[in-house]
């Protein structure tokens, strides 16, 4: 999904949990080391990577999660009905499928890893817009941390 229909249907979204009161959380996704993996690999297996990637995500999501690419490497997927908690387990399911997936470039494998931060909407907020940095907020804290792992915004 491309941005703009990515918020369109976040605050689409974000309107039903107020409605109803229900939960609703963000994932932010960064994949570890991209430049590097571009670099070294060329563009064109870069580009593998990326739909390699995004396979993997979309195996993992429920129709009614919302998968949208911010741009780059960076990625996020909007979990309808979905607190913080039960998000950073769908989170750490990805983080692992995506850890297990390999290319194969010119016989050799490809490994690689993402980064995830988890943010849950807070409906004093009435609006996306601190969903989206406290998300980067966590994705931020868990590239600090090393790298391939999930963190969540307090």
């Amino acid at each position: 999904t491309s941005r703009r229909a990515f918020t369109e249907m976040a605050d689409t979204e974000i309107q039903r949990a107020l409605r109803y009161r229900l939960p609703l959380s963000l994932l932010m996704i960064d994949l570890d080391h991209f430049k590097s993996i571009n670099d070294t690999h060329g563009h064109i297996n870069g580009d593998a990577v990326l739909a390699s990637f995004a396979h993997t995500v979309a195996q993992q999501v429920r129709e009614v999660d919302v998968v949208g690419r911010l741009g780059g490497e960076e990625f996020v997927v909007l979990l309808p009905n979905v607190g913080a908690t039960e998000a950073a387990q769908v989170a750490e399911r990805m983080r692992q499928a995506v850890a297990q997936s390999e290319l194969l470039v010119n016989g050799q494998r490809l490994l690689y890893t993402a980064s995830f931060g988890v943010a849950e909407f807070n409906p004093r907020e009435l609006s996306r817009s601190s969903l989206l940095p406290r998300a980067a907020e966590a994705l931020y804290k868990a590239k600090r941390q090393g790298r391939n792992r999930v963190e969540t915004a307090s």
